[in-house]
Formats: C-alpha cells, sequence, structure tokens
C-alpha cells in the first residue's frame, strides 16, 4: 500500500424511467381530457347561438318565458357586423316575472367568456314567469342571444379542470423521473 487513502466512489444516479413513462401517460390522458371539455365547452356554446331561449339587436328587447334557471346573456359577433363591440359596452336591463329588475353591466364581469363568434355578458337567476332582457351597446347594432346555463357547459369547465390538474400529475412524475435519480451503486 502506497499509504494515499481509498477515496470512495460515488454511486451512479440513474433517471427513473418507469416514472418518466407512467408521467407520459398521465399527461397525454389529461391533455385528452382537456380538449374533450373544451370541445364539449364550444358545442355547447354554438348551440346556444343557433337555438337560444331569446334573442334581439341592440337597442332592443329580448322577450321569453322563463323557467326557475340560470340564464347566460351572449354577445354575437356577426362576421358582417361593421360594429366592433366588446362587452364593456353592454348594458342589459332584465325585468323578471317578480317585477324584480336587474342591470348587468357587461364591464362588471370577473371573468369574460369568449368562445368562437359568442362573448358572455353577463348571467341572472330568473324566476318562472314572463321575463324581459333590453339591451343597450353603446349605440351599436349588435346581435345578442339569452340561453340557459347548459349542464353541458357546466360540466365542460370540471373536466378542463380536472384535466389540466391531471396533466399537471404527470408533468410532476416527469419531472421527478427525470431529476430524482435512483442511486445505483458502482
Amino acid at each position: 500500500m502506497s499509504g494515499t487513502p481509498l477515496v470512495p466512489v460515488p454511486a451512479r444516479r440513474r433517471i427513473r424511467w418507469k416514472w418518466v413513462i407512467v408521467g407520459i401517460g398521465v399527461a397525454v390522458l389529461g391533455l385528452a381530457v382537456t380538449i374533450g371539455g373544451a370541445v364539449a365547452s364550444v358545442v355547447s356554446r354554438t348551440s346556444s347561438t343557433l337555438d337560444p331561449v331569446a334573442e334581439a339587436r341592440t337597442p332592443g328587447t329580448a322577450r321569453f318565458e322563463a323557467n326557475d334557471d340560470s340564464y347566460l346573456i351572449f354577445m354575437v359577433e356577426g362576421r358582417r357586423d361593421r360594429d366592433a363591440r366588446s362587452p364593456e359596452d353592454f348594458e342589459c336591463d332584465v325585468r323578471l316575472a317578480s317585477e324584480r329588475h336587474i342591470i348587468i353591466d357587461g364591464s362588471d364581469q370577473d371573468v369574460v367568456s369568449e368562445i368562437n363568434n359568442t362573448i358572455s355578458i353577463g348571467t341572472f337567476d330568473a324566476v318562472a314567469g314572463p321575463t324581459t332582457v333590453t339591451c343597450e351597446a353603446d349605440g351599436g347594432d349588435i346581435r345578442f342571444v339569452v340561453d340557459t346555463e347548459s349542464t353541458a357547459e357546466k360540466i365542460s369547465l370540471w373536466i378542463i379542470l380536472g384535466g389540466v390538474a391531471v396533466l399537471l400529475i404527470g408533468t410532476g412524475l416527469i419531472l421527478a423521473g427525470i431529476f430524482w435519480k435512483k442511486p445505483v451503486p458502482a
């Protein structure tokens, strides 16, 4: 022995391939669920513009028989509309069957939902009976529709959020498999 101390050989570290592969599968599943939820939301919103409960052009009034339900008001942008407007330009007066008045200002929304050619203006809860929605768009001539908040629209939001959560879990597994390496004896 020459008197030199033995230096311990550090253990090699290897990527955890099983975690990476499972993470990729989970991430793909999360992405597919997110895309499915987004498609369901687009289909639901498109059906609202094609067959709404009521519709009118500003300045105008949409009349309908309401149920005890939540209703959405959407601005519908047409291809030929020269009056480009935003939901902030809208102010709607909702008169419920109970004689209650609700003022909906498009600029007071927490989140503006824009899908295809529809942009949300606001929501209200109605009581059963004749209901009117009168909207003004800052002098513009814009189509607006009133429709019930569909179950598909409600569920699609939760599907999208769940898909994003699964996607994040998959991403976490991939990153953990790559960076939290497994020690392998030398």
